[in-house]
Formats: structure tokens, C-alpha cells, sequence
């Protein structure tokens, strides 16, 4: 323990030396030594895109320690094995906290795509019923159960009567905290109730609690509420005689046209408002069939090229990334990964010829299956076609034995220091492949297996690009 106080005193003094926007994570659990502890935020609540903010790695003795700067309250997240542990991380605080037993994932979880990690809202050594956490966590105490129940009684089509009343007796406890944050975490979370009571009155959410009001970007409750009452908005508004016009505003490209027809619903006011339910209408119909992907696309490079607005700007790259990252003419997802003499790899040292990727297991039959065709490929094709296989087995130790029995000539990496590479790729079995071309972007995505006449597909990729 004298350690640890000793970790504190030092973490303190780093805080006040690099000003008060500073927040540090720090504790001590000895089975998770060896790990690498990873942080991260969402750039924003519409994509839900994560971006690490700080890592560090479990030291010999248990302790752990990672610094971040933030200039508003942010709601911050880890992945530990089966866990996804959270915390609201106020700027210039400090926090001590406690991780649950530790758990690993196993290689099936990974690639089951109905896998839910348990959710942890971490606790401080430290008690204290003020801190931003602990309001939060008492709060969902009393809600979460209120609200499960709520919507049981929206099936059942019960009477809402005695809504307000409840939702004055859940916030008596709390109704004199002083802290912005929570006090707007409560409000929105009660918007949220009474938008599942009275789901035909959307609009009049929208008015109360929308309209005119401040855009709180960093608060999950607002966005929530947000991403529930605009949901599909642009299919909703066009069947209405002013919003109909909105398919011809995507249509011919024209942003200015799109903001004056939404203007037109007079629940949303105008400004900042108006452009964040752009950009869930974008991010919504890029996954329909509805309008044209590349209309879409060309609305919001026009959003991120006029905006001034950097929360707006963040966000629109955030779901361009997200609409396209598996599209092909695109730029895939990037990686930096292992290979077997532990050099590290990423994929835009691979640029200049093509890149034939698949993700495999050692134990995979099906995988084992298609190596020796990969292996003729390679040998007829490894002057234009780079083959890459990520394998995403646990233990390094027998993906070592394994190469060093089989021999294989081509590029091998191993998952391990960048497990979010499944979800980027979409992997939800063995083998997936791409074909990424010569200028880094994706030309068959998927792509064929060996056994499907990749070479057929290949060679109607090299034509067209005129490589041979």
C-alpha cells in the first residue's frame, strides 16, 4: 500500500504540472498484470466510432496508471477480456479504481456476433456521494429498473398517467445537486420515459427538449434520447408535403437546399441542430437502399468541407469512415500487427502490389483446407499478389510451431496487440478475405476464397485496372 500512496502522491503532482484539463486512471489488481489497459471515447454517438485516448501496461507488481487531457466531462470506456468498464471523466479529477475479476474472451466470443460484454460502471476507492460517478450510478439504481419495467407496460399498453408523478418521486433524492453534467444526464434520461410513453408525440419531444436547447454532444443521455426521437428522420419528414423535397435536395447534391427544407419542420429551430439530424439521416440511410450512396456521400463532404463547427466536422468524418471503410475504391481499415520474428507490420508499407488478405485460425479445418491453395496462388502470382493471413489464435507459442512445421513463404501476423481488428474487418468466420489493390484500396470485398475462382475474380481486376 505504501506503493500506492506513493503512485498517488506522484499522480497528483503530474496533474497540477500539466494543468487542469488532465485526468488520470490509476489502481492496482495483480491479476491483470502483464496487460495493456486501453481507453477510449466515442468521437461521437451517432457513428459510436472509438477512439483510443491513452494506454498503458499492468506493471510486475499490479500497478497501473494512464493520463489523458479532456476539456469537458467524457464518458470514457475499456475493454477488459468480458467486460466493457466505463467511467465520466471530469477534467482536472483523479481516479482510483477498483477492476472486476478478470476474465478473458475467448476466441469464439470474438466472432460471435451476438456476444454483449458485461457492463461495469468501475468504482473508486474513494467514496464520495457528490462525485460525478457515484450520483450516476445511485441514479441508474433507482431508473434502470423503473425503466425495464416501462417498457414491459408500453407492450402492454398501460396508462401513463402517473408518469410525472413517478419521475418526481425518482428525482426527490437529487433534485439539489449542483453538477451540470448530471443534472442534464437526469433530465435527458426522464425525456427518455417520456418518449416511450407518448411515442406518437414525437414532435412534441423533439420541442421541449431539442428545440432551442444547447447541443450536448458528450453527454450519452442526450444522445441517446437524440439518436431514438430522429431515428430515420429523412424517411418520416419526406412523407410529409414540406419535407418531400428532401429526396431532391440528396439527389442533385445540395446541402443548402437540404438545410432550408428541414427548416420547414419547425420543431427543429435552426443551426447546429438542424446539421447533428443531417447526420444521423446520412448515417441512417447509408444502410438502406433508399438513396444513392454516393449522393449521400457527396452531402456530407460538403458538410465537412463548409462547417465551422468541429464537433459537427469530427462527425461527419467519424460516419464518412464508418459508411465506407469496407467499401471497395476505399482505403480499408489499417493495422499495425506482429509477424512471426516480431517485426511489426502495417498496411501501408504494403502499398504496390496487390494484397490478397484473409483471417484464419490454425485450428480452423476450413482454413487448413485452403493453405495449400493459397500456397499455389503464391507461387504463380507472388511478383503482383502479396498474400497476408491474420491469425487470430491466442497462443503464440503454437501459431510459431505451426509455421515453423509448415513452411509457408507468405506473410503471416498475429492479431494479438490489435484485437479490434475483427470488428473492423467484420469477421464472423474462417476464412474471410479481401483484395486490396496497389494504391492501398479495396477491390473485391469481400473477396472470393481460393476455392471460389479467386483467380478468375483476380484476373478480371488486373484488365480493368490495365495491369495486364
Amino acid at each position: 500500500m505504501k506503493q500506492l500512496s506513493l503512485l498517488s502522491f506522484l499522480i497528483i503532482c503530474i496533474c497540477n504540472l500539466n494543468g487542469n484539463n488532465t485526468v488520470t486512471i490509476y489502481g492496482q489488481d495483480t491479476s491483470y498484470i502483464g496487460s495493456d489497459i486501453v481507453f477510449y471515447k466515442y468521437s461521437d454517438e451517432i457513428s459510436e466510432s472509438e477512439v483510443e485516448i491513452a494506454r498503458c501496461k499492468v506493471t510486475a507488481n499490479g500497478m497501473f496508471s494512464i493520463t489523458f487531457n479532456t476539456e469537458e466531462t467524457t464518458f470514457v470506456f475499456s475493454y477488459l477480456g468480458i467486460y466493457r468498464v466505463h467511467l465520466y471523466a471530469e477534467p482536472w479529477n483523479s481516479y482510483e479504481i477498483i477492476l472486476p475479476p478478470r476474465k478473458e474472451k475467448e476466441l469464439q466470443d470474438f466472432l460471435n456476433p451476438y456476444f454483449s460484454s458485461t457492463i461495469v460502471h468501475l468504482a473508486t476507492k474513494k467514496y464520495d456521494e457528490k462525485e460525478l460517478n457515484t450520483l450516476i450510478r445511485m441514479f441508474n439504481d433507482s431508473f434502470l429498473p423503473y425503466y425495464n419495467k416501462h417498457i414491459l407496460d408500453v407492450h402492454n399498453k398501460s396508462d401513463f398517467s402517473e408518469l410525472d408523478k413517478n419521475i418526481e418521486k425518482m428525482d426527490k433524492p437529487f433534485s439539489s445537486s449542483k453538477n451540470l453534467f448530471f443534472n442534464d444526464y437526469r433530465k435527458y434520461r426522464y425525456g427518455l420515459l417520456r418518449y416511450l410513453a407518448y411515442q406518437q408525440k414525437s414532435k412534441s419531444i423533439s420541442d421541449e427538449y431539442f428545440k432551442n436547447q444547447p447541443v450536448l454532444f458528450q453527454n450519452p443521455a442526450y444522445m441517446e434520447l437524440f439518436n431514438k426521437v430522429y431515428d430515420k428522420y429523412f424517411q418520416h419528414f419526406s412523407r410529409t408535403e414540406s419535407g418531400k423535397k428532401i429526396i431532391t435536395d440528396i439527389a442533385i447534391h445540395n446541402l443548402d437546399s437540404l438545410r432550408s427544407t428541414l427548416s420547414s419542420d419547425k420543431v427543429l429551430g435552426s443551426g447546429e441542430l438542424i446539421d447533428l439530424v443531417i447526420l444521423k439521416g446520412l448515417h441512417d440511410e447509408f444502410y438502406n437502399d433508399l438513396y444513392s450512396r454516393s449522393a449521400l456521400l457527396a452531402i456530407l463532404d460538403t458538410l465537412i468541407s463548409t462547417t465551422s463547427d468541429t464537433q459537427i466536422k469530427n462527425t461527419a468524418e467519424s460516419i464518412r469512415i464508418k459508411a465506407t471503410k469496407l467499401l471497395v475504391g476505399f482505403k480499408p481499415p489499417e493495422f499495425n500487427l506482429y509477424d512471426k520474428d516480431s517485426n511489426l507490420v502495417n498496411l501501408e508499407s504494403l502499398k504496390g502490389k496487390y494484397v490478397y488478405l484473409n483471417f484464419c485460425s490454425c485450428f480452423s479445418y476450413a482454413c487448413l483446407n485452403e493453405f495449400a491453395s493459397l500456397k499455389t496462388l503464391n507461387d504463380k502470382y507472388k511478383d503482383k499478389l502479396q498474400i497476408v493471413t491474420i491469425l487470430l489464435d491466442n497462443d503464440e507459442n503454437v501459431i510459431k510451431s505451426f509455421l515453423a512445421r509448415s513452411k509457408y513463404q507468405w506473410l503471416f501476423l498475429h492479431y494479438g496487440n490489435q484485437s479490434t481488428i475483427i470488428k473492423d474487418y467484420d469477421i464472423r468466420a474462417f476464412p474471410t478475405y479481401y483484395l486490396i489493390d496497389p494504391d492501398g484500396k479495396l477491390a473485391l470485398s469481400p473477396s472470393p476464397s481460393p476455392t471460389e475462382d479467386f483467380e478468375a475474380h483476380f484476373f478480371k481486376v488486373l484488365r480493368a485496372r490495365g495491369d495486364i
